[in-house]
């Protein structure tokens, strides 16, 4: 048995260091593998430990913890930059040089300089991207290092910008999908409310001095009305306390585990949900095993990228079956959220030995698939909304119209 010093990554992301016995390297890598952590040095003998604390301990560049932090378009762009000037044979110092140079603000000069004067210390790209763990997450971390393994960086740079570069592209496309729904509805709520404070009120006034009975849907607007009217600070400082409550709780752990879940599950949430998490986490696989990862630490890397707990933690289950010795389609199976042709497509690149080209493809379909149950979902939501404002202020005409009509027949009468 030999000692190993270890720097690895956590499945929530935090970086590792320590000791081991091992009777090789590969059975220390295996050891941290099983805890699901993603190995990013093994170094033996006692230096090697101690320079891995001292890595470890300046993990965080100072300022780095201020919020500092690379968008997602500027790591694309910094990667394809890099990819670009490694395949032209610029050394790493004077390409990060070069890029910090370009850097169009100034979070992403100060963050490219610190990781070309950890460069010039002698540390890795992928330990030099740990000091800024908010603009370099595992994922990218993770490539990096097998990139640097496999003496193929410029390669797998190219994959990285390409997997940036869909993921800004899927998150536009899902946070439109949100924002209009959303923006729509809070203009029809506005609307009723405005009209229910300012505008019924005063057509109401005269209905006070009516003797006959008032109809039950002029009483229950009348009684709604000047409620909002009197309290509608109170109502509004109670929405916005129970908005931040409700966030309060779903902040918790065990509860954010629970709403992650019903959403994976849900029948018609849940078919959105599924889509985007097996999108995402088949392009973030494809890209780190087409780095040169093995399909085991590819998995635990990729397990950040799904923004979905209970997925996360059934990617960890996929883990270990496949350390167990499971075929990735199989437990891409048991885990239960990926759709069955993404499943199909994984394991026709197993057989034919194209595994990373078909999580590409399986990708792909899942956005066109994501894209048209979008389009569909939008396209029953704004009439639906039209709707149900047109009942709203129809309801509210009506209020008003039938004491007015009651009141010409007596006239009348």
């Amino acid at each position: 048995m030999s000692r190993f010093a270890y720097l690895a990554v956590d499945p929530d992301g935090r970086e590792r260091s320590g000791a081991l016995d091992a009777s090789s390297e590969a059975d220390a890598r295996a050891r941290l593998q099983r805890k699901n952590w993603m190995p990013l040095r093994v170094t033996a003998s006692a230096e090697g430990a101690a320079s891995l604390r001292r890595a470890a301990d300046t993990t965080v560049a100072p300022g780095a913890a201020r919020g500092r932090k690379l968008s997602l378009r500027s790591q694309t762009l910094f990667a394809r930059q890099l990819a670009t000037l490694i395949d032209a044979s610029v050394p790493m110092d004077e390409a990060l040089a070069l890029i910090g140079a370009q850097q169009e603000t100034e979070t992403g000069r100060r963050i490219v300089e610190d990781l070309h004067e950890a460069v010039l210390e002698g540390r890795r790209l992928a330990e030099a991207m740990g000091r800024h763990p908010r603009s370099f997450p595992p994922l990218v971390r993770a490539a990096v290092a097998g990139g640097e393994r496999a003496s193929n960086l410029g390669v797998v740079l190219t994959r990285l910008a390409d997997y940036l570069a869909r993921a800004h592209a899927l998150r536009s496309k899902i946070t439109t999908a949100l924002i209009y729904p959303a923006a729509l509805s809070i203009v029809a709520v506005s609307v009723v409310a405005c009209l229910m404070i300012f505008v019924v009120p005063s057509l109401t006034e005269q209905f006070r001095s009516f003797d006959a009975r008032l109809p039950i849907i002029t009483q229950a607007l009348i009684a709604v009305s000047g409620f909002l009217g009197a309290f509608w600070p109170l109502v509004l400082a109670g929405l916005i306390s129970g908005g931040f409550l409700l966030r309060t709780v779903l902040a918790r752990p065990t509860v954010a585990l629970a709403v992650d879940r019903a959403l994976l599950n849900g029948k018609f949430v849940g078919r959105w949900v599924r889509t985007v998490t097996a999108s995402r986490f088949s392009r973030a696989l494809a890209t780190l095993i087409g780095s040169g990862l093995p399909v085991r630490d590819s998995v635990s890397a990729a397990r950040g990228s799904v923004g979905n707990r209970h997925a996360a933690l059934m990617i960890d289950r996929m883990g270990a079956w496949i350390e167990e010795g499971e075929p990735l389609s199989a437990a891409m199976r048991r885990a239960g959220f990926f759709p069955a042709l993404a499943t199909y497509m994984v394991a026709s690149g197993e057989g034919a030995g194209e595994l990373p080209g078909m999580l590409e493809k399986a990708a792909d379909h899942l956005d066109q698939e994501f894209e048209a149950f979008t389009t569909t979902a939008l396209s029953l939501f704004e009439p639906a909304v039209i709707v149900a404002m047109g009942a709203v202020i129809a309801s509210i005409v009506l209020a008003i119209m039938l004491p007015i009509l009651q009141l010409n027949q007596l006239a009348i009468g």
